[in-house]
């Protein structure tokens, strides 16, 4: 019986247009009537999800920044945030070898983009919690997330080469075409799905989990049902349990259906 379902959000549980499908409403509150825990689990901001399903937010789990942060409801359980030294040795040494990348640091509460880099679409899109500021020594609070965009477009080529001039202990995810994350190493969405499947006494058997991108391996690899969409990448697809429609056909919300209907018919079972 499914107890559990993570899915990632951009190119997967969202739309195109960034929306997810109304008709999931009445699907959380029958997974909430069979006790199916849902996790929201994306490189977002926890603020910025945590807007998106209110009034729902209050009943859910949230893996944001990347793995970084993980929360349930209104509620931090816990942030692995990044030695302060590295972080910043690592921006430095970003912005000396790539001076074209933008970058948006992620903290536990706001993410920050310099001024300079003229970041405020790409920021306001993905960080509700968030400020400009002249350069990044202003931010006195733990960092979650070094959010890299690179304007080639070529991420899966430089992404290597960024991992060789970052201090020990840090480690790159690339998400998409543009975008890459540095994180604390061993910090990724399998990690919060882990905690979350500890912390509620759940097996990877018992998991169900979708995603699209390179930064959902971890997930994907955390749980016996790791679906991909049709949109995802090829490395997703070949790892994945199986593979549903795309994004923008709701292949999420069919999968959930099905779930939810073999957790019915399996507790109907039971009773006979």
């Amino acid at each position: 019986m499914i107890k559990l379902i993570a899915t990632d959000m951009d190119g997967t549980f969202l739309d195109n247009k960034k929306q997810f499908d109304k008709s999931f409403i009445d699907l959380f509150f029958e997974m909430k009537e069979q006790g199916v825990l849902f996790v929201a689990a994306s490189g977002n901001q926890y603020a910025r999800l945590y807007q998106k399903f209110l009034p729902m937010s209050e009943d859910m789990y949230f893996i944001a920044d990347g793995g970084s942060y993980i929360a349930k409801g209104p509620n931090t359980l816990e942030v692995f945030d990044m030695d302060r030294k590295k972080a910043f040795l690592a921006i430095e040494r970003v912005k000396e070898h790539y001076p074209d990348f933008k970058i948006v640091v992620a903290g536990e509460k706001y993410a920050y983009a310099r001024k300079k880099d003229h970041l405020t679409k790409e920021l306001t899109t993905y960080y509700c919690s968030n400020k400009l500021i002249d350069d990044f020594d202003e931010i006195d609070e733990p960092i979650t997330k070094i959010a890299i965009l690179d304007p080639s477009g070529d991420i899966k080529n430089n992404a290597g080469d960024i991992t060789s001039i970052l201090p020990s202990g840090l480690q790159i995810i690339t998400s998409g075409n543009e975008w890459m994350d540095i994180q604390r190493d061993g910090v990724n969405k399998g990690l919060g799905m882990r905690y979350i499947q500890e912390h509620e006494n759940i097996s990877r058997d018992e998991c169900l989990a979708f995603g699209d991108q390179m930064n959902d391996y971890a997930l994907l690899k955390s749980v016996k049902y790791g679906f991909a969409m049709e949109n995802a990448v090829g490395e997703i697809k070949k790892l994945a349990y199986g593979i549903t429609d795309s994004n923008e056909d709701q292949g999420c919300l069919k999968i959930i259906k099905k779930a939810l209907r073999k957790n019915k018919e399996q507790a109907a079972n039971d009773l006979l």
